[in-house]
């Protein structure tokens, strides 16, 4: 047998004489037709001949020209690449995240195709003409396009990238479903980008921050950037933090928010648990009361609007405008060092280290690998005590007293 997408041809020999067969592929289900006679498909196309087909080339034509006339699934009108691009980050239409979430549940998130359709909407669609059709699309008009994105200089090269990366991934499913030559290459050479560091506050910028925001600022921020800064949680975590997740002494971390996809499981698809100071998680459970909005959620960190989740740039625009008021730095120095809320993740995952088994920080933290994630629920009481005796030693002095 010897495949040519769209469809496979399988050849017989009965007593020397050669016999073609094709089995097309249906490019809206993916979906194999039963094996069709290539002689049979001729007559359809109106070539009557008494002459086998002897060559794999001439059987190759003639199912392709059955294609191209409809003869097969009927004609249809042909495919723009606009038009095809547009469905294909669709969350609703899209017929590639339908089949990714049937066959492996929650392996592709909203989020994740939102991102990518206001990419792709806002820097990809306007440089297309609406007329080209799909099968007219070469990696140089890719090329192109990656280019006059360059010149603009709108984007960051990252961000390029990941656009482009999103038109060769929606490619390379219509050369899967036999809408493109799967000879063809699609895939344009990635721009150089130079990772940023995540940027992190020194002991005293960090002293003089809280004490700020512990004075002076409103209590939900400074209690998520205390929370962030000892367990380190992600923003996500704090917008789906409830009030029933956080124990005496123990936060549970089974849930996390996002614009799109609302409520779903963390980063690392794991359940975890924190170790947090039993006089912090009294003010979390207070905060979580005080929301004047109750709802089934019983949220922690409370939107004024409603009651319900905060957004997802909450966290970090509160923490930074803190930082320029509390004058520890201003604006554009935050952006220049690429401090965020996130920083203090980061300098969890410092203060923490060293005095913490590695092993124990990566769960606690929530970097735990594949390889670790089999321990993960044996996490020892004797471990979640050296990760509260490390927040204790390590980070809880650097507040002071009064900080606390």
């Amino acid at each position: 047998m010897v495949t040519s997408s769209p469809f496979t041809l399988c050849r017989i020999t009965r007593s020397e004489r050669t016999y073609w067969y094709a089995l097309f592929r249906n490019p809206e289900t993916g979906e194999r037709t039963n094996k069709k006679s290539v002689e049979k498909i001729r007559k359809d196309l109106g070539i009557f001949s008494s002459v086998p087909i002897k060559r794999r080339d001439e059987a190759i034509l003639i199912c392709q020209k059955a294609l191209d006339e409809g003869i097969i699934f009927g004609k249809k009108e042909p495919l723009s690449f606009y038009s095809y691009l547009k469905r294909f980050f669709d969350w609703d239409e899209s017929p590639y995240v339908q089949r990714r979430n049937l066959l492996d549940p929650g392996s592709i998130s909203k989020d994740y195709i939102a991102t990518r359709e206001n990419l792709i909407s806002n820097h990809i669609l306007p440089r297309i003409h609406t007329n080209l059709l799909l099968s007219a699309v070469t990696l140089n008009k890719l090329e192109q396009i990656q280019l006059d994105l360059v010149k603009d200089g709108k984007l960051a090269s990252s961000t390029i990238n990941i656009c482009m990366g999103a038109v060769s991934l929606a490619l390379k499913e219509a050369q899967r479903r036999g809408l493109l030559n799967t000879h063809n290459s699609y895939t344009v050479q990635s721009l150089k980008s130079m990772h940023r560091m995540r940027g992190i506050l020194s002991e005293t910028e960090l002293k003089t921050c809280m004490q700020f925001m512990k004075r002076e600022g409103e209590q939900r921020i400074y209690l998520a950037c205390l929370l962030s800064l000892l367990t380190g949680m992600r923003s996500g975590e704090l917008r789906a933090l409830q009030f029933t997740s956080v124990g005496e002494d123990l936060i549970t971390i089974d849930q996390a928010y996002a614009d799109k996809a609302g409520l779903k499981v963390p980063k690392g698809k794991k359940t975890r648990y924190v170790p947090c100071p039993a006089f912090l998680c009294e003010l979390l459970k207070a905060l979580s009361i005080s929301n004047p909005n109750p709802n089934a959620y019983h949220l922690v960190f409370w939107s004024k609007r409603g009651g319900r989740f905060v957004s997802s740039h909450y966290f970090s625009e509160r923490f930074q405008q803190e930082l320029v008021r509390s004058k520890v730095l201003e604006m554009e120095e935050i952006k220049e060092r690429n401090i965020t809320f996130h920083s203090l993740r980061h300098m969890a995952n410092t203060l923490l280290r060293g005095s913490v088994d590695e092993h124990v920080l990566r769960m606690t933290i929530g970097h735990s690998s594949e390889q670790l994630s089999d321990l993960y629920t044996h996490l020892s009481q004797r471990g979640l005590k050296s990760v509260a005796l490390a927040q204790q030693n390590n980070i809880l002095p650097l507040l002071d007293e009064d900080t606390v």
